[in-house]
C-alpha cells in the first residue's frame, strides 16, 4: 500500500500535460500577419478606390488591415485565457 504522501508516478497513470507548442513560432507568425495584412489593405484600397474615392477607399483598407490584426490578437487573448 502507498503512503498518501508518496508522488512517484505508477506505470498505469497518465503523464501530466505538457504545453503544445505551436507548429510556427511567434516571430515567424507576426511576420506573416503583417505581410497578409499590408496585402489585405492594397487589395482592398486598389478595388474601392475607383468606385467610391479615396477616402472611404483608405478607410476601408485600414478596416480590413486592422481587422486581420484584431483576429489574431483576439485569438492569442483567447488561448492565452482558456489554456
Amino acid at each position: 500500500m502507498e503512503k498518501p504522501g508518496n508522488t512517484k508516478q505508477r506505470k498505469g497513470s497518465p503523464a501530466p500535460a505538457q504545453p503544445q507548442k505551436g507548429w510556427i513560432t511567434l516571430q515567424t507568425g507576426t511576420a506573416v500577419i503583417t505581410v497578409v495584412s499590408i496585402f489585405m489593405a492594397v487589395l482592398t484600397a486598389w478595388q474601392v478606390i475607383p468606385v467610391r474615392g479615396w477616402l472611404v477607399g483608405l478607410l476601408y483598407a485600414v478596416l480590413f488591415g486592422g481587422l486581420i490584426w484584431a483576429i489574431f490578437f483576439g485569438m492569442r487573448f483567447f488561448y492565452k485565457t482558456f489554456r
